[in-house]
C-alpha cells in the first residue's frame, strides 16, 4: 500500500485553488507600475481623508427616497471611531428611530412600533433593515466623522477611461471601489460594487464647509443599486467634540 505524502495535494484541489487566484488577478488589469503607484496614493490620500477626526456631535437632515416613498428626518448624533454610534432621527419633532452602538452591541429602538426593541452583539451590523440603504454601522461613522468610508485595499489603478478616477480592491474581498477625486483633491465620488461590476452603493459628495480647521461634507447623497437614495445634511457638525461613553449605551426604554 502506497504511503501518504503530506505534501500530496488531490488535482482537484489544486484546480479550485488555481481559479480562484486567477480570479483575483484578473480584478485588476495589467496597468503601468508607476500609474499604479500614483493610484494607491490617491486612494490612501481618500482613505486618510479627516483621519484626525474621531469624535463628532452634530444634527441634520435625512432625506429617504425609496421610488414609493420620500420621508425626510431630522437627526441628531454623536459619534466616535470606529464603531461607537448613538443616532436618533426624528419626524415632526419627534423620535421615530434610535440606534446606539458600544462597540460591542448594538441596539436599535423604534419610538413607532415599526419593530421591537432588541440589542444584539456586533461591532458593525448591516443598517439596511433600519435606513433602508445597505451601508455597514462602520461606514455611516465614517460619514458622520466628515471621512470618506474606504475599505483597506492590497492594489489600486487608475481607471483607462479618466485619470481622475482611482480603482481600488483586497484579495478576496469580493468587492471593488471607485474613488473620483477633483482638480482639488477633494473626493466627490465614491461607488462600491462587487467583482462582477454589480453596484452595492455610491456616494456623492455635494458640498464642503470648514469646520474647526477641517474641511467637512456638507451635503452627500447615498445610492444604491435599487434606485433608492438618501440625502444628508450635516448642517450642524462640530469635529472632535466631547462625547460621554454613556451616550453610546441604550436601554430598552430608549433612554
Amino acid at each position: 500500500m502506497a504511503r501518504s505524502n503530506p505534501l500530496y495535494m488531490p488535482v482537484g484541489l489544486i484546480f479550485v485553488i488555481s481559479v480562484i487566484l486567477a480570479g483575483c488577478a484578473s480584478i485588476k488589469p495589467a496597468t503601468d507600475p508607476a500609474e499604479d503607484k500614483r493610484a494607491e496614493a490617491m486612494a490612501q490620500k481618500a482613505r486618510d481623508f479627516n483621519k484626525g477626526i474621531t469624535t463628532s456631535k452634530g444634527t441634520g437632515w435625512m432625506v429617504l427616497d425609496t421610488g414609493s416613498q420620500k420621508q425626510r428626518f431630522k437627526m441628531a448624533w454623536a459619534a466616535e471611531a470606529p464603531n461607537r454610534l448613538r443616532l436618533t432621527l426624528l419626524m415632526a419633532g419627534h423620535p421615530v428611530e434610535t440606534i446606539a452602538a458600544s462597540g460591542d452591541w448594538v441596539t436599535f429602538i423604534s419610538h413607532t412600533g415599526k419593530h421591537k426593541p432588541h440589542s444584539a452583539v456586533s461591532t458593525d451590523p448591516d443598517l439596511t433593515p433600519y435606513i433602508n440603504i445597505p451601508v455597514r454601522l462602520s461606514e455611516m461613522i465614517s460619514i458622520l466623522l466628515g471621512r470618506v468610508p474606504v475599505r483597506p485595499f492590497d492594489k489600486a489603478w487608475v481607471s483607462p477611461e479618466n485619470p481622475d478616477k482611482v480603482l481600488a480592491s483586497k484579495n478576496f474581498s469580493g468587492t471593488i471601489q471607485s474613488i473620483i477625486i477633483d482638480g482639488q483633491g477633494r473626493v466627490v465620488r465614491y461607488r462600491l460594487t462587487k467583482t462582477d461590476m454589480t453596484p452595492v452603493y455610491y456616494i456623492t459628495y455635494n458640498k464642503f464647509r470648514p469646520a474647526k480647521g477641517y474641511l467637512v461634507p456638507a451635503s452627500l447623497t447615498i445610492g444604491d443599486r435599487a434606485g433608492r437614495t438618501l440625502d444628508i445634511t450635516l448642517s450642524g457638525m462640530v469635529p472632535n467634540a466631547p462625547v460621554k461613553e454613556s451616550v453610546f449605551r441604550l436601554t430598552g426604554a430608549g433612554s
